[in-house]
């Protein structure tokens, strides 16, 4: 009798991508005007995880909003933008700048980024969190926010009713290379995260 043995980590994306992978499956997996919340923190390789998803997600139309400015609102600007362009994921870039003027106009001089005043609300946020309903029967897309630890802080602990509603955390540090593409093109798995509906 000859056994075989297999190395079963063999078959598994090397563990600092699966959070990648966990996210591009999930969205892969969101059916056509199904409503979903995916907070993403990312540090300085934003632009490389956006143009790869492009790449690893084809069958999906997906649009970006990059806020170069403070914005009190949202839902108009998006909803507009999903009437004319019809798509399934929306990745939103550059929110934190509505709350770093928040801070700023409110605490003054941000040191750490950080406050521990949690009385008040961003108007941002307050937005969010009066329309959430809005933009789930409007809007029926997978949201992707990205930014910094900051602002999911924020979502966490000043938008709890926009936060805790169908909506998943993920941290990426890094994505595959094209040489690793074989290795992760076979994974097929089920997300690794608990997704909160």
């Amino acid at each position: 009798m000859n056994s075989q043995f297999t190395d079963w980590d063999q078959d598994l994306p090397p563990e600092k991508y699966e959070e990648y992978q966990t996210l591009i499956n999930t969205l892969k997996l969101k059916n056509q005007n199904e409503f979903g919340l995916f907070f993403v923190e990312c540090i300085s390789i934003e632009e490389e995880v956006l143009l790869r998803i492009i790449k690893d997600i084809p069958d999906k139309k997906i649009e970006f909003l990059h806020l170069v400015n403070p914005t009190y609102t949202l839902y108009e600007q998006v909803l507009n933008l999903y009437k004319n362009k019809n798509f399934d994921i929306l990745f939103i870039q550059g929110l934190e700048l509505s709350l770093y003027q928040y801070e700023q106009e409110n605490f003054g001089n941000i040191q750490a980024r950080n406050s521990q005043d949690l009385t008040g609300i961003p108007p941002i946020l307050d937005h969010l969190n009066r329309l959430r309903e809005s933009f789930r029967d409007n809007i029926p897309v997978s949201f992707v926010f990205i930014g910094q630890a900051f602002l999911i802080n924020y979502f966490i602990r000043r938008c709890q009713d926009f936060f805790d509603w169908q909506s998943s955390t993920l941290k990426l540090t890094s994505i595959p290379s094209s040489d690793e593409e074989e290795c992760n093109s076979n994974y097929t798995g089920k997300p690794l995260y608990k997704i909160t509906y």
